[in-house]
């Protein structure tokens, strides 16, 4: 298939792993701030959500490890991932229609 240069939409994939020398105290306290957990109180009769950092931007998660951004959103992810001195494999990508309409919406 051919695109047109006008037609072209980019984005980011970056491919990311926390380094396996880390400890699990710190594994854990990534996973929480990227991802986001639910957090329970008075015996798991109440449930809140705590948003991760991830969740400010719109996003596709194909596989552990790997997500798809917008282009513009790249350099802060990045950065965060950097924090945790993660391994990562960043490149843009040609999107595709689907991927333009899951990454239209924020998820708030």
């Amino acid at each position: 298939m051919l695109y047109h240069s006008n037609m072209e939409e980019f984005g980011k994939i970056i491919v990311f792993r926390v380094l396996a020398k880390t400890n699990k105290s710190i594994m854990n306290k990534f996973c929480r701030q990227f991802y986001g957990y639910l957090d329970r109180s008075h015996n798991s009769q109440y449930t809140y959500k705590r948003k991760g950092f991830i969740e400010r931007f719109p996003y596709i998660k194909p596989l552990r490890g790997v997500i798809i951004v917008k282009k513009e959103d790249a350099k802060k992810i990045i950065s965060f991932l950097n924090s945790y001195n993660a391994e990562i494999y960043a490149r843009d990508i040609i999107l595709v229609k689907e991927d333009k309409d899951k990454l239209k919406s924020v998820k708030k």
